[in-house]
């Protein structure tokens, strides 16, 4: 037991005495291996991001469809009848411009021929 604490002490004295003092060279290996871990985490934190917002985003995918579809379905079964009614509404207007020009025409050749009528008793 006294040879083992003798060589104990020997090897404490022998020792070069450490002191606890970082150099430039350690601190920057230090501040790379620190810059390496929270890019690593960082990184890993906007994948698992981006991964749980585009499973938000395709999950709202399907109602807004829904949405979409019923919003055309109102609007064509409330523009339909209108679209129809303003085509029918045109067609009409159309077609009594040309009985007026019709009835214009008439009644200058009613004129005519009372002229006619007046000039030949």
């Amino acid at each position: 037991m006294k040879t083992i604490f003798v060589l104990s002490i020997l090897f404490c004295a022998i020792a070069k005495p450490a002191f606890a003092e970082l150099t430039d060279a350690d601190l920057d290996k230090i501040r790379l291996i620190v810059n390496e871990e929270v890019n690593k985490e960082v990184t890993n934190s906007e994948t698992r991001m981006k991964e749980y917002i585009d499973i938000k985003v395709d999950s709202l995918k399907t109602p807004i469809a829904w949405l979409i579809g019923l919003l055309v379905a109102i609007i064509a079964i409330i523009g339909l009848p209108l679209a129809i009614l303003t085509i029918f509404l045109g067609w009409r207007s159309i077609k009594d411009i040309t009985q007026e020009k019709q009835i214009e025409v008439l009644t200058r050749e009613i004129e005519a021929l009372k002229q006619q009528q007046i000039v030949n008793p």
